[in-house]
């Protein structure tokens, strides 16, 4: 062959590998994009109608070939999309929500193969769940929990006759009857948690007629109670293993017969919030034979138990919390079966007696019998349960050393709290070495606390071991725990007279209550830089003298997860100084006292980001100057108290914005200027308002009887004039036989301790008032230049308990009314 035909061949071979290539390549991209035209368009809409502010749904930007979407799943041979997986993130799992907001476009009826549709904990809020749900008639599953819909659930859901799952908890809403439901025949698992079922009354029937349903989930829904005559036909054979019919207020005695119907394959029974309105009846679950799971917490109960549940088995968890059970603990552990039982709550209930022996229910894993009154010691090996995790006892009257728990090895939470263990901190609780959790909180125990007893608690991430008075620490200075607690409360201990260097290793802390320790010490300064990470500090009632460390409580980020709120009490020491390290307190404290020490100079203007502060206390301390402006910003202030201070000027005008006041205490200052007149329609709910020793003039402003709930006006010891009030008879709570609200406002333990105390004169002396507040209905306007008479008005105020109008410039008689039913008034009015 010549040169030009070697070419010409060259060619020819090269050019049909490069077709070969070309068409390789087209057949493969064919191949690979898999998604069909029209269903990718139906998803673009579908995305141009959402907000996706966390770019969830970038890849349905980036990549040509929807069945790669993120969340888009294709049918393997058919390429047809058939399932839609877009939940948002869980709250349980800690992390940052992620979730989708805006509408639900109705291109999703271009996908006529989706048999899989889950939007569940994202953010459509405010807007229906769309009609057109329920034309996709393939769907099998269809989750829309956790979303913020409003208005009736779309009837048409009914015609998704395939469906085997549907999930619409907590999403808001309601239906006004269920008949819907009915036609859902192939339905496996309904959720309905938190939706409105108040007026569907055929909520029974409806759930009845589902032949397959094997969970149900109805909690807090408002169901109408059941009827017992109109209980419907259930078929013996249905598969229900799963009820949840918690927190609907039904009586219960009328739903047994309807659940009874299902006690072959009935695994799990939630009937917490409803009533049975005494005791359990015998009959209740006794032909349960797969029942594993009991909740019937807070139902109202009373007496014991049925011996008939002692024939359940198969029984791994009972719940009975808060319930009105008063039988002996022995009488009705006796009506338990022991064979399975990992998890027994019987707390809050008025059950009596001694402890039993528990070691028969050798795979129990959870014991909660906390708040009842039981009573005596408990006998080596009571207790002997190898698989324990969780122990609260918490009865007041148990007495004896701490129970030996040698063989709880697995223990994790030990509750021991409010008793009267007497004896040492006892080595056999030393042996727990995966201990999370200890709190033994209000004893008699005694002795010694070392760090042998704690060296082995490497898991440990809460300790409290408050109110053991008779329990000194002694921790060597060079002592490294091998735990990082982040919870730690040792009030009421003697722990002083050195400032806990213990405190110095626990880089984790959040919580710290070192409170009537008997330290009598500096703050030392590597305390500022660890004080950094603390949501909560209670060292009140010390003998702690010096500065403050300037850089403490810069906690900006925080997310409260725990039942005490954040909190700064320093009160009852000896702290002297300025208080600027309070400019970098968290935005959500709720807690601040500083009173009964010897801080100095002026507060600083710093409170206008405190939007959480409720309670702030600095009483009895040496301040100067005028009353921060930024006060008049803490919109959810209720208890002020500036008391025995040498604060001077007027009350600043921005505090009118300060509208929840309870508690206004301002006695004993320097404070100047007339009585604000928008006192009266600022202040509408307070209760204790002290001017006490000021230099305040002018006259009592008429706009004061609009407080109507007042139980102490303290004006006394200022240079008011004029005449008293005749409308003083419109402080209508000093008409009527209530009293505070304080602890309404404070369901945690961090407030119960200041709160209820004010400082009243009664007789010439100054009395703090703490437990009797509530009984107290005082007026005190002595010590002024009031003229004119005594208004006979004031006798309608029938509660009255104290009345000072001496040393005024008053004329005429007293009153008769008051001469002759108060005595205890007259002995004041000199």
């Amino acid at each position: 062959m010549n040169i030009t035909g070697e070419k010409k061949m060259f060619q020819l071979i090269y050019t049909t590998f490069v077709l070969v290539c070309l068409r390789s390549m087209i057949i493969g991209h064919c191949l690979q994009v898999r998604c069909l035209e029209r269903e990718r368009a139906a998803l673009v809409k579908f995305r141009d109608q959402l907000i996706d502010a966390d770019g969830r749904l970038s890849s349905w930007s980036t990549q040509e070939d929807c069945c790669k979407w993120e969340g888009v799943h294709c049918h393997n041979k058919t390429n047809h999309i058939t399932r839609l997986h877009l939940p948002g993130s869980y709250p349980e799992t800690g992390i940052n929500p992620s979730r989708l907001e805006g509408t639900i476009s109705h291109s999703l009826l271009e996908l006529h193969h989706l048999s899989y549709l889950d939007l569940s904990y994202n953010n459509f809020r405010d807007v229906r769940i769309p009609d057109f749900i329920g034309s996709l008639t393939e769907l099998q599953y269809l989750n829309l929990s956790y979303n913020y819909f409003f208005g009736q659930i779309p009837h048409n859901l009914g015609n998704l006759s395939k469906l085997l799952y549907l999930d619409l908890n907590r999403i808001g809403g309601y239906s006004e009857n269920l008949d819907w439901l009915s036609h859902l025949y192939s339905l496996r698992y309904l959720g309905l948690d938190y939706v409105n079922l108040s007026k569907g009354t055929d909520w029974l029937q409806a759930i009845s007629k589902l032949s397959y349903i094997e969970e149900l989930h109805l909690w807090s829904c408002r169901l109408p109670d059941i009827v017992p005559s109109s209980l419907p036909y259930v078929n013996a054979s249905s598969p229900l293993a799963f009820l949840d019919l918690s927190s609907n207020n039904l009586t219960l005695v009328s739903t047994i017969p309807w659940f009874s119907n299902f006690s072959k394959v009935l695994s799990s029974i939630d009937l917490s919030g409803n009533n049975f309105l005494g005791p359990i009846p015998d009959d209740a679950f006794k032909d349960m034979k797969s029942l594993s799971y009991l909740h019937l917490s807070d139902c109202g109960i009373e007496g014991g138990i049925p011996k008939s549940l002692g024939n359940v088995t198969t029984l791994i968890s009972l719940d009975l919390q808060s319930n009105g059970l008063n039988k002996h603990l022995s009488e009705i552990m006796m009506n338990i079966s022991h064979n399975k039982l990992q998890c027994l709550d019987l707390s809050f209930n008025n059950i009596t007696g001694p402890l039993p022996n528990f070691s028969r229910f050798s795979l129990l894993k959870t014991l909660d019998i906390h708040y009842n009154h039981l009573n005596g010691s408990i006998p080596k090996g009571y207790l002997q349960l190898p698989h324990l995790v969780n122990l609260s006892l918490r009865s007041k009257k148990i007495t004896g050393p701490i129970p030996d728990l040698s063989f709880c090895s697995s223990m994790r939470n030990l509750i021991l709290h409010e008793n009267l263990f007497n004896g040492t901190f006892t080595q056999t609780i030393a042996g727990m070495f995966k201990l999370e959790r200890l709190s033994i909180v209000s004893n008699l125990l005694e002795g010694i606390i070392t760090e042998n007893h704690l060296t082995n608690f490497s898991q440990l991430n809460y300790l409290d071991l408050s109110y053991n008075s008779l329990v000194t620490m002694q921790f060597s200075s060079h002592w490294v725990p091998p735990f990082q607690v982040e919870e730690l409360y040792l009030e009421g201990c003697k722990l002083g007279p050195e400032f806990p260097k213990l405190v110095r290793t626990q880089k984790q802390l959040r919580y710290l209550d070192i409170s009537s320790a008997q330290i009598s010490d500096t703050i030392p300064n590597w305390f500022g830089n660890q004080s950094l990470s603390l949501v909560y500090l209670n060292a009140s009632c010390n003998q702690i003298y010096g500065f403050f460390p300037d850089n403490s409580f810069s906690m900006l980020n925080f997310n409260n997860q725990n039942r005490i709120d954040p909190a700064l009490d320093l009160s009852r020491n000896q702290i002297s100084g300025y208080v600027s390290f309070l400019c970098g307190r968290s935005i959500l404290t709720r807690l601040i006292d500083l009173s009964d020490n010897l801080f100095s100079g002026q507060v600083p203007d710093c409170f206008a980001n405190f939007q959480s502060l409720t309670y702030l206390n600095l009483a009895n301390n040496g301040f100067t100057g005028l009353i921060p402006n930024s006060f008049g910003f803490l919109p959810n202030i209720k208890f002020l108290h500036l008391r025995n201070n040498s604060f001077s000027g007027a009350i600043p005008i921005s505090m009118m914005n300060c509208t929840n006041l309870r508690t206004i205490d301002f006695g004993k200052n320097r404070l100047i200027g007339e009585i604000p007149t928008w006192f009266g329609f600022s202040f509408l709910h307070l209760e204790v308002l002290s001017l006490h020793q000021n230099e305040f003039y002018g006259t009592i402003p008429s706009n004061l009887c609009e407080l109507r709930y007042v139980q102490v006006l303290d004006l006394s010891s200022n240079n008011l004039s004029g005449v008293i009030p005749k409308c003083l008879q419109n402080l209508t709570s000093m008409t009527r036989k209530d009293g505070f609200n304080y602890f309404e406002s404070f369901p945690y333990s961090v407030f119960s301790l200041s709160i209820d105390g004010v400082n009243l004169m009664w007789k010439g002396t100054e009395v703090e008032y703490k437990n009797g507040l509530r009984l107290v209905k005082l007026i005190d306007l002595s010590s002024n230049n009031l003229v004119g008479k005594i208004p006979s008005e004031i006798t309608k105020l029938d509660d009255l308990v104290g009345l000072n109008l001496s040393r005024n410039k008053l004329t005429g008689s007293i009153p008769q009314d008051i001469a002759g039913n108060k005595a205890h008034i007259i002995s004041i009015l000199s």
